[in-house]
C-alpha cells in the first residue's frame, strides 16, 4: 500500500440516530395514553401497535447508525485503487491500471461531467460517497469529500471518482502508481 485515506460520514450521526429518538417518543406516547385507550370502546390494541411502531423505529435507527456510519476507505497501491464502504451504500470497488481508459483532475460539481442522481450512498455538501449517475448517464462510484476530484473513466464506461482535501498530492500519487493523469 502506498497511500490511503478515509471519507467519514461522521457528521451524519444525528440524522442516523433520529429514528431511535422518534421511536422512544412514540413508545412514551403509547405509555402515557394507555389509560385513555383502556376505557374506550374503539381499538383496544392501540398501545401494542404504538409500542411496536416505536420499537421498529428504534431498530431501524440502530441498523442505519451501525451500517451507514462506516467510513469509505480508499487505498492506492502499485497498479490499483481499492475503495471500500458499507455494502448497503455502494460496497467495495477494486480498479487496476488495465481497467482504466482515461483519468484527469476535474470539478465534479461545476465541471463538464457532474453528479446527476445519487443511487446509493451519501451526498451532503462536498461529501459524496457511494453510487451515482453522472450528467452523461454513466454510472459512477464516488468516494470524495471535495469538489475537485480525480475522475477515472473505466473501459467498461463506468467511472471511479475519488477526492480528499489534498487534490494535488492525490493526483501525484495516482499518476505515479496507477495511471498517468492527463
Amino acid at each position: 500500500m502506498v497511500y490511503s485515506f478515509a471519507i467519514s460520514t461522521g457528521n451524519l450521526n444525528f440524522i442516523l440516530i433520529l429514528p431511535v429518538i422518534l421511536g422512544i417518543i412514540v413508545i412514551a406516547l403509547g405509555l402515557f395514553t394507555k389509560k385513555k385507550n383502556e376505557n374506550t370502546k374503539g381499538i383496544k390494541n392501540t398501545f401494542y401497535i404504538t409500542v411496536g411502531v416505536g420499537l421498529s423505529l428504534i431498530i431501524l435507527g440502530l441498523v442505519l447508525f451501525f451500517i451507514l456510519n462506516v467510513p469509505y476507505k480508499v487505498k492506492i497501491g502499485s497498479g490499483y485503487i481499492s475503495v471500500s464502504g458499507p455494502s448497503i451504500a455502494g460496497g467495495s470497488l477494486n480498479v487496476t491500471s488495465n481497467e482504466i481508459k482515461s483519468a484527469y483532475v476535474g470539478n465534479i460539481i461545476t465541471g463538464n461531467l457532474t453528479i446527476s442522481v445519487r443511487t446509493g450512498g451519501t451526498s451532503i455538501g462536498n461529501l459524496n460517497a457511494g453510487n451515482f449517475l453522472l450528467s452523461n448517464n454513466a454510472k459512477a462510484y464516488l468516494a470524495s469529500e471535495n469538489s475537485t476530484d480525480i475522475i477515472i473513466k473505466l473501459k467498461s464506461g463506468n467511472y471511479l471518482i475519488i477526492g480528499n482535501n489534498d487534490t494535488n498530492a492525490l493526483a501525484a500519487i495516482v499518476s505515479r502508481y496507477v495511471y498517468n493523469l492527463s
